[in-house]
């Protein structure tokens, strides 16, 4: 119990502390019609293109590849981070297909521009139309553009042109070969068009070569924004809104596009900040570039409802890596509790107890983090509700632990959170995991209620399930008493009761939000189908248990069968695209979901009649 208050200590005072260096990774950005730190940004669009959060060199995480894009976008043409999934597509860009398959934006850009009539048609092909090799081509055209939209959103504030010319200098107040930005250039456009026909000189030579320095800046600046920001459409340079502004947040670009009249004094420093911190970053001065994006950040907190300290949360929930951990220690208590069995260690079986805490530690950290950042319960998408109801299984089967302290429950934890985390990784890889809520999920109070107690109600079952399977494989053993197989039973009635409870509170708690929100209690939805045939299937096979109808092992059968019925509607039912439940939240998962039910199925049979067998050869 000591141990076990020193870990949920560790989580209270590590939840507490978010770092206190300012950098670029906490710089908030506008994506996906939310704000979040630049490290999200960074990892989410990296994950597009690379197909990983974080690049194989364990020095350099996204959030850094991602600034030295900005900044130095001419080393990064050659980074080889695109990844191409077939030959095929490295055939149609014309590209040898090695190994490993990622190339560089340098390479995949010629491919490109050498065909790219064919791309800007097939850009106007509906996605349901495209073959499978269309649809990464797509993809990958996308994503080259996105890149070089990135590559270019911070040109404007790099001072690409130096001046030397003794008027210009003296009329602009800058130091001979001071370089000048965009940004000073459109804020100085007056005074530097002013500056011929304010000088006055007998000397035509002296006043040609003012003309013609004043010529070269215009030239330039017009080059590069007709280059930079008004070239291809696909390459404009809007992806990288960090400057406020009502409703839409603007990319630097496009806040100089307009008039400068429209900037306000604020927008303005912001912008003057964002250049200083490009300077310091060629100069490679550490200490000012953390300086330049404190002052950054306390300047965005000033302008409206950005909430920094969430900002830095999210930055530090993404470096913990929390739900990572909480795997490792949930196989780790797994394998300790298989040696604790073979070698009948108590000590090792209360070490993986420990072990299975911590994991839980992590795993409620990390869904406690988001959380705070979201301001919402974490089940609102598939990939959070996978988390929550990994969380609530394992919570339900480390309570349970508490009670048997023979390892089962650490069994059961370790099966239900492992098996659920590995399942949720692969929705994770989709991208964004912090999506805006659909409208008629934008309702705390009910998130709160019936998606949460149905969340609940998931982990209860699945629970249960798993103890169903440990309940054939004890009986298959035939190495326990009857007590203790009596014992097991008893749980799983138990285990099915609180499932129960969780199943049909949740599912009354939806119909009377169905009622505010659609004007109806019920509706034969297939989501609200779904849920009524799990209470249906749990009511039943309690009925038959409990009236004697049926016998422990038919309701362990029973129970491995509700699994089915908890997959069906967790998973299944999105796979209709019908129904007002049809929140989009998955996306080709028939195969694995078939494959799962099938698993099940034949476990259910084979394993129930195989001890049938037995149970006769042993009598006989």
């Amino acid at each position: 119990m000591r141990s076990t208050m020193l870990i949920i200590l560790f989580f209270i005072i590590q939840s507490s502390s978010f770092g206190s260096e300012y950098c670029f990774e906490n710089i908030p950005i506008q994506d996906a019609g939310r704000i979040k730190p630049m490290d999200t940004y960074a990892e989410k669009t990296l994950l597009s293109i690379y197909e990983r959060r974080a690049l194989k060199d364990p020095t350099k995480k996204a959030v850094n590849w991602l600034l030295e894009s900005i900044i130095n976008p001419q080393a990064s043409y050659q980074g080889n981070v695109f990844k191409i999934k077939s030959r095929a597509i490295a055939d149609a860009l014309g590209l040898e297909w090695r190994d490993p398959h990622y190339y560089s934006y340098s390479e995949i850009s010629k491919g490109i521009n050498n065909n790219i009539e064919y791309f800007l048609k097939l850009y106007l092909i509906k996605d349901d139309q495209k073959t499978v090799v269309e649809k990464q081509l797509s993809n990958l055209f996308t994503n080259i553009g996105s890149f070089k939209s990135i590559t270019n959103s911070f040109t404007c504030l790099e001072k690409s042109i130096k001046i030397y010319h003794p008027e210009i200098l003296k009329q602009l107040d800058i130091e001979s070969g001071a370089g000048i930005s965009y940004l000073f250039y459109v804020f100085n456009k007056s005074t530097i068009d002013n500056i011929s026909s304010n000088f006055s000189t007998s000397s035509k030579l002296y006043k040609k070569s003012l003309e013609d320095s004043l010529q070269l800046i215009n030239d330039h600046f017009d080059e590069l924004k007709k280059t930079k920001f008004m070239g291809d459409p696909f390459y404009k340079s809007y992806n990288l809104k960090v400057i406020p502004s009502d409703p839409v947040w603007l990319s630097p670009w496009e806040l100089l596009n307009g008039s400068i009249s429209d900037i306000t004094s604020d927008q303005k420093e912001l912008l003057l900040i964002l250049e200083s911190y490009i300077s310091h970053f060629k100069n490679n001065d550490i200490d000012a570039m953390e300086y330049s994006s404190g002052r950054y950040l306390e300047k965005v907190s000033s302008m409206g409802d950005v909430d920094i300290q969430n900002i830095k949360r999210e930055t530090s929930y993404n470096e913990s890596d929390s739900f990572y951990y909480s795997i490792v220690m949930y196989i780790l208590s797994f394998l300790l509790l298989g040696i604790s069995w073979v070698t009948h260690s108590n000590l090792i079986k209360k070490i993986a107890f420990i072990v299975l805490v911590l994991g839980l530690g992590y795993h409620g950290y990390g869904l406690l983090n988001r959380m705070i950042i979201m301001q919402r319960p974490p089940v609102t998408t598939l990939y959070e509700s996978i988390v929550f109801v990994g969380f609530i299984g394992v919570l339900f089967s480390t309570i349970f632990e508490r009670f048997r302290k023979d390892g089962v429950g650490i069994l059961l934890a370790a099966i239900v959170g492992s098996c659920l985390h590995f399942i949720g990784f692969g929705y994770e890889d989709d991208g964004e995991t912090m999506a805006v809520l659909v409208a008629v999920l934008n309702s705390n109070f009910w998130l709160a209620t019936h998606v949460t107690t149905i969340a609940i109600g998931y982990g209860a079952t699945a629970v249960a399930s798993i103890m169903g399977h440990v309940y054939y494989i004890v009986r298959l053993a035939n190495n326990s008493s009857k007590k203790y197989l009596r014992d097991l039973a008893g749980n799983m009635v138990a285990l099915n009761l609180i499932a129960l409870f969780f199943m049909l509170f949740g599912t009354i708690l939806g119909g009377i939000w169905a009622d505010q929100s659609w004007g109806r209690f019920w509706g034969w939805d297939p989501k609200e189908n779904a849920a009524l045939l799990i209470v249906m299937w749990q009511v039943l096979i309690i009925h038959l248990r409990i009236s004697g109808l049926i016998k422990p092992l038919e309701f362990a059968f029973g129970m491995i069968i509700s699994n089915i019925f908890l997959a069906f509607g967790w998973f299944g039912v999105n796979l209709l695209g019908v129904g007002l439940h049809s929140y989009g939240f998955t996306d080709s998962i028939a195969m694995n979901l078939a494959l799962f039910i099938l698993f099940e199925l034949w476990f259910a049979f084979s394993i129930y009649f195989l001890i049938k067998d037995t149970d006769a050869s042993r009598n006989n």
